[in-house]
């Protein structure tokens, strides 16, 4: 069952608005016209992954003089989408509250209690002091409702209890006003920000574009794709030419002796630090990294394309 593509639809019909056919799509793109196909069709699943889905797209719009980021805006919900993993981090605030809050409580039931017993003990002293002044006018002693120590104790009692009470009060507004300080700070946005920014750098990563380093030995030419999580490698011959795929060490990577004219091979070699395509008849072979079209750096027949992504 055909499956219909909103965001394919609308990239052909814009496509032949402008009177493009598919193969001048791909001079203008560098991308094979198979995988211009694929995207009308909306069979992403033929094309080298969900990252290079997105930037062939890009590389579409950006053709017919569309923006992409539109694009994305009112189809981006058609297309694969990356793997993404995020971890939510406690801010700083967060951290440190309970620790404010802990050092609080030690400060409010500390000073209270010293306070408590400061005054008993002046208290005691004076009661202890009345005491031995009144048993010194009055050897005999006193009748209780006489003596006036007990009187005095009453008082003292009382005024403490009003006195220890206030300071409590006191000291709990004074908790009170620091604990409201603290929940007024402005809570840590910096690892939010941070989970932003690295958001932002994911979605704007572009695919690696071999870049020409030099040609060696007449006919040895080696293009730099470091940092290629990718390295698909497509041979379309028009016609007869010798083909093999060696590593750095020489030894052979695919068997291309039953290639013929009119074939397309396709080879996967993300595993591969360095690749060497030696090519016997360069007008008859096209050679595309990940799906753009790599132009040979001289006008020789026989060339040895190298992928290298640690060039020295």
């Amino acid at each position: 069952m055909l499956i219909v593509s909103e965001l394919g639809q609308f990239l052909k019909t814009k496509r032949e608005e402008q009177e493009l056919s598919i193969e001048q799509l791909q001079e203008i793109t560098k991308i094979q016209k198979r995988y211009l196909t694929a995207i009308e069709e909306g069979r992403y699943d033929s094309l080298p992954g969900a990252f290079y889905t997105r930037a062939f797209v890009k590389s579409y719009a950006e053709a017919l003089g569309l923006h992409p980021d539109d694009v994305f805006e009112s189809f981006g919900n058609e297309l694969p989408q990356p793997k993404q993993q995020t971890t939510d981090l406690p801010s700083r605030a967060e951290k440190a509250n309970p620790k404010v809050q802990k050092k609080k409580r030690r400060k409010s039931t500390f000073l209270p209690a010293l306070m408590g017993v400061l005054f008993l003990v002046v208290v005691a002293a004076g009661v202890y002091l009345v005491v031995q002044d009144t048993n010194q006018e009055s050897p005999e002693g006193s009748s209780p409702d006489e003596d006036p120590s007990i009187e005095l104790d009453a008082n003292e009692q009382t005024n403490s209890n009003e006195e220890e009470q206030t300071d409590e009060d006191s000291q709990n507004n004074a908790d009170g006003e620091q604990q409201e300080d603290s929940s007024t700070e402005e809570p840590d946005t910096s690892a939010n920000e941070s989970d932003s920014e690295k958001d932002s750098e994911e979605k704007t990563e572009q695919p690696v574009e071999p870049e020409f380093v030099s040609t060696e030995d007449g006919n040895r030419s080696t293009y730099d794709v470091a940092g290629a999580k990718e390295m698909v490698i497509e041979l379309e011959l028009t016609g007869d030419a010798y083909l093999d795929v060696k590593d750095e060490n020489g030894s052979k990577l695919e068997d291309l002796n039953g290639v013929e004219a009119g074939d397309t091979v396709e080879m996967d070699f993300s595993n591969q630090e360095y690749v060497k395509v030696n090519v016997g008849s360069t007008p008859n072979v096209t050679i595309r990294f990940n799906g753009q079209e790599i132009e040979y750096p001289i006008d020789n027949v026989h060339q040895h394309i190298i992928f290298d992504k640690q060039p020295e």
